[in-house]
């Protein structure tokens, strides 16, 4: 809600948009630390200190810079949940993966600017007519964000350690098989023998759609009988006549939830 152009003073030269885009740009190659004040001044061609007329502090840049990078693509309900959830969940994912640094920062750092009210206004959209309440809708959407914000951590850790140590999860997993081996042997270990030798891990696009159609599974098989009182499918946000206390919590249970996008 604070004015970009100051009351007083010279007109500015930059938008926070613009100056967003550049952090992320430098967070996206280098790493969130990487994109201090001096650097993205560096890049725009002036000094730290005018920077500090746009955003005062870094809460600020870590604010612009969330909401710049997650970003907002409408979808349309298809009336098919699985497939809506799936959509949002792959979205969510994309954006996560393009900027490392944002799943991180975001888990610490809730925000509600136009990108995030936009995101949530439309995932809300997309259950609209599945016959959810309201909490059962908060419910799903944030097990469907943090499982994904989880997941893809995972992956970009993995990532991370193999370019950091040069050695790969198939290499490390072949320098690990003798001592494997050698615990597996003591009979010790039956489940684990037994996983060796039926299981393989597979990649990283694998394991995030087998790990997503087990959680749609039961998200489905919860909520496949969800009603209203009289038998109709109830509608999203419907609070099947709870007292205005009642619905003041939802409302603001919706608003701590982590939809962002």
């Amino acid at each position: 809600m604070r004015p970009e152009k100051p009351a007083r003073g010279p007109a500015p030269t930059h938008s926070r948009g613009q100056i967003a885009a550049v952090a992320i740009d430098i967070a996206d190659s280098e790493g969130i630390e990487a994109a201090s004040v001096r650097a993205i001044a560096k890049r725009l061609g002036t000094g730290a200190m005018t920077l500090y007329r746009y955003l005062p502090a870094k809460e600020d840049l870590y604010t612009v810079m969330i909401d710049e990078a997650t970003g907002f693509e409408p979808q349309e309900p298809t009336g098919d949940l699985r497939a809506d959830l799936t959509t949002l969940a792959h979205r969510r994912r994309q954006i996560f993966l393009r900027h490392p640094w944002l799943a991180p920062l975001l888990a610490t750092r809730p925000i509600m600017g136009p990108n995030f009210m936009r995101g949530m206004e439309r995932d809300l959209a997309v259950l609209a007519g599945c016959g959810l309440g309201m909490d059962e809708t908060v419910d799903v959407l944030n097990l469907i964000h943090s499982w994904v914000g989880g997941a893809v951590q995972a992956e970009l850790t993995e990532r991370a350690n193999a370019d950091r140590s040069g050695v790969d999860r198939h290499a490390w997993r072949l320098r690990m098989e003798p001592y494997l081996k050698s615990l597996l042997a003591t009979g010790e270990f039956p489940h684990l023998s037994r996983m060796v030798k039926v299981s393989e891990i597979g990649e990283a696009d694998e394991r995030f759609e087998n790990g997503l159609a087990i959680i749609l599974d039961g998200i489905e098989a919860r909520f496949s009988t969800a009603t209203g009182t009289n038998g109709a499918r109830r509608p999203v946000g419907d609070t099947d006549g709870a007292p205005a206390a009642t619905r003041r919590a939802t409302v603001q249970r919706a608003a701590r939830s982590s939809t962002t996008e």
